[in-house]
C-alpha cells in the first residue's frame, strides 16, 4: 500500500514538474512558431487562448486520477489472492473460535471484501437470522461498491466539462475573429482574417473533445471492472452464507 502511495506521489510530482517547464519552453519558441507558415501542435495550443489553461489542468487531473485508480482497483486490492479459500478454511465449523480467527485473518487483509465478511461475522456472533445476515452483507457490499465508484466521479466530471470549456473557448475565439474582421477595411483581407480566426477558434473545441473522449472511455472501463469484481464478491458472500447454514443445521 505504501509503495503504491509513493509511486502515485512520484508520478504526480513528475507531471507537475513537466507542466511547470512548459511556460518557459513556450515563451522561448512562441516567436519562432509565429514565424512559421506551417502550424505545429504547440502553435495551435498557444493560439487556443486562455481557455487552454483550464483544459490543461483538466488533462493533468484526469491523468492523475486514472493512474491512481488503475493502481487502487487492481483485483488483489479488492479481493486478495486466495481470499475465498482461506475464508473457507478458517470458518471450518463456524464456532466462536473460528469466527474470531476469521476476523483476525480479515484484519490482516484490509480490503472491501474483508469489511463485508467481518460485518457478516459480527451478525453471526449475535446469532441473528439468516435473512438479517444476508441483508447486512448486501448493505455493506453496496456501500463498498458505492465508495469505489464514487472515486471515479472526478473522471466523469472532467469528461463532461472539457467539451464545454472547449466550446466556450471557440465562442470567445469567434467573437474575437468577427471583431477583427469588422475593423478591417480591405475585402480580401477580411476573408483571410475571418478564416484564420475561425481556424484558431476551433482549437479549443478539438482539445476539449480530445480530453473528454478517452477520459470517458477510461471511466466506463473502470466502472465495468468494479462491476465484474462485484460479481466475485457476491459469490464469496453466498459461500459464506452456505457454510454458516450448513453448520447451523448440524
Amino acid at each position: 500500500m505504501n509503495q503504491n502511495v509513493k509511486f502515485f506521489k512520484k508520478t504526480f510530482l513528475s507531471i507537475l514538474f513537466l507542466i511547470s517547464m512548459l511556460p518557459a519552453g513556450m515563451a522561448q519558441n512562441v516567436e519562432q512558431i509565429r514565424g512559421k507558415s506551417s502550424e505545429t501542435l504547440l502553435a495551435l495550443l498557444i493560439k487556443g487562448g486562455p481557455v487552454m489553461i483550464p483544459l490543461l489542468i483538466c488533462s493533468i487531473v484526469a491523468l492523475t486520477i486514472m493512474i491512481e485508480r488503475f493502481i487502487s482497483l487492481r483485483k488483489h486490492k479488492i479481493i486478495p489472492i486466495g481470499f475465498e479459500a482461506d475464508i473457507k478454511n478458517s470458518l471450518n465449523k463456524c464456532t466462536l473460535e473460528d469466527f474470531n480467527k476469521t476476523t483476525e485473518f480479515c484484519n490482516t487483509k484490509p480490503s472491501p471484501i474483508s469489511s463485508i465478511i467481518k460485518s457478516g461475522i459480527a451478525r453471526c456472533k449475535s446469532q441473528r437470522k439468516i435473512s438479517e445476515i444476508e441483508e447486512c452483507l448486501e448493505d455493506v457490499a453496496g456501500r463498498e461498491i458505492r465508495n469505489l465508484k464514487g472515486s471515479l466521479q472526478g473522471l466523469k466530471i472532467i469528461a463532461a466539462i472539457s467539451p464545454l470549456l472547449g466550446l466556450l473557448g471557440t465562442v470567445y475565439g469567434m467573437i474575437t475573429a468577427f471583431q477583427t474582421v469588422a475593423n478591417t477595411t480591405a475585402g480580401i483581407a477580411k476573408a483571410e482574417r475571418l478564416a484564420e480566426g475561425i481556424y484558431e477558434a476551433m482549437v479549443t473545441t478539438a482539445t476539449g473533445l480530445t480530453i473528454a473522449i478517452p477520459v470517458l472511455l477510461i471511466y466506463y472501463f473502470l466502472t465495468y471492472k468494479i462491476d465484474k469484481q462485484m460479481n466475485e464478491i457476491e459469490v464469496i458472500c453466498d459461500d459464506f452464507i452456505d457454510i454458516y447454514i450448513a453448520n447451523e443445521q448440524k
